[in-house]
């Protein structure tokens, strides 16, 4: 099976996808892709060439609409995901959205709704989960091997924003980028838990925006409200607690943590050691590294190393497969309703209830 494929975005996570969607055809296996037209304002036609895109076209109102086009996938600025979602699903396409799928959980279950009620297959790029690590760490969960889940800690932080005089790009606009770094990094950790089968209850938390007047040109300045910097605090429906630390101004950052706690044991992943985990085993009081392959035997299926952007390769082989196992655009609506909760938490300054 050939799906023909047009991309939306031209950006740095372009050339992930692009890298996932060669992997898939190295393979030689059932489904192939052709990688047909590739869609930005500035795109050109030497970044075309570059990633393996055979045009270029800068609407992508006209690229959702074409009839020669299977797949859309979705990785412009955030504020496009929603009204390139919706349109691609109201001409029946497959589509594949970056995170978050949409500005807000109205919008996001709209977008799951049409999926369902069209059939359509579609997913959402929480590629974190398609980590051997996470994936590891499920397993040991459902095993029973951690015993009663307590707390849950996670933390991914950046430090390219640090200076508040550096220059504004759409990462850092409201306009761009309205759910900030909530919806950029916190997409991640809050699917990681619902991935472990961990649900949210209700959230507390806090933001804040430290460059609100950012350069963007010469004698040039614009105002935002996006968030650079978010903790909350979280209750599980089995009861446990949670906390989250998302941040891109935090300078020696540029590091992503994730840790379970549980009854008869404890778990801890950290990004910098992605072929390992560290465990406490029951009664024991200090970590040891365990390799992820010993806990649960692994195979790549590829033959080449396996890296960052293959978490992209198997998300897209299964989604691509339509076997059920990728992400769904109702879990990236589940996670905007607990970016959602956070945000009001923040404005109202109290817990808000999620379930």
């Amino acid at each position: 099976m050939k799906y023909r494929i047009g991309i939306v975005g031209s950006g740095s996570i372009s050339g992930a996808h692009s890298y996932a969607f060669d992997r898939i055809n190295e393979s030689r296996g059932d489904i192939q892709v052709e990688k047909v037209v590739m869609c930005s304002r500035n795109v050109s036609s030497e970044r075309c060439r570059e990633l393996g895109w055979s045009e270029a076209e800068h609407e992508w109102e006209k690229v959702v609409s074409r009839d020669d086009i299977d797949v859309i996938d979705i990785c412009a600025y955030d504020s496009v995901h929603y009204p390139a979602a919706k349109a691609a699903l109201e001409c029946g396409k497959m589509v594949i959205c970056e995170k978050p799928i949409a500005d807000n959980y109205e919008q996001a279950s709209e977008l799951a709704a049409i999926a369902e009620a069209k059939n359509i297959n579609a997913t959402v790029c929480t590629n974190y989960r398609y980590m051997h690590d996470i994936r590891c760490m499920k397993h040991m969960i459902e095993e029973g091997k951690l015993g009663e889940i307590r707390h849950v800690y996670g933390s991914f932080t950046m430090d390219w924003a640090a200076n508040v005089n550096g220059w504004m790009n759409w990462r850092l606009d409201h306009r761009t980028s309205p759910l900030g770094t909530l919806g950029d990094l916190g997409t991640h950790l809050i699917d990681m838990c619902r991935f472990m089968g961990l649900e949210f209850a209700e959230v507390c938390g806090m933001d804040e925006v430290y460059g609100r007047r950012r350069p963007c040109g010469e004698n040039c300045f614009a105002e935002t409200e996006s968030n650079e910097l978010s903790i909350f605090n979280a209750r599980f429906t089995n009861g446990a607690l949670g906390l989250f630390e998302l941040s891109r101004v935090s300078g020696g950052g540029n590091g992503m943590i994730f840790e379970v706690h549980g009854t008869e044991g404890n778990i801890r992943w950290e990004k910098r050691n992605m072929n390992s985990l560290l465990t406490v085993p029951e009664g024991s009081w200090r970590y040891d590294s365990t390799p992820s392959g010993e806990i649960l035997p692994y195979d790549y299926g590829f033959e080449r190393e396996f890296i960052q952007n293959d978490t992209f390769t198997l998300l897209f082989r299964d989604f691509l497969t339509q076997n059920g196992k990728a992400p769904t655009l109702r879990d990236g609506a589940e996670c905007s309703r607990v970016i959602d909760a956070v945000l009001k938490s923040d404005r109202e300054k109290k817990f808000v209830k999620i379930i």
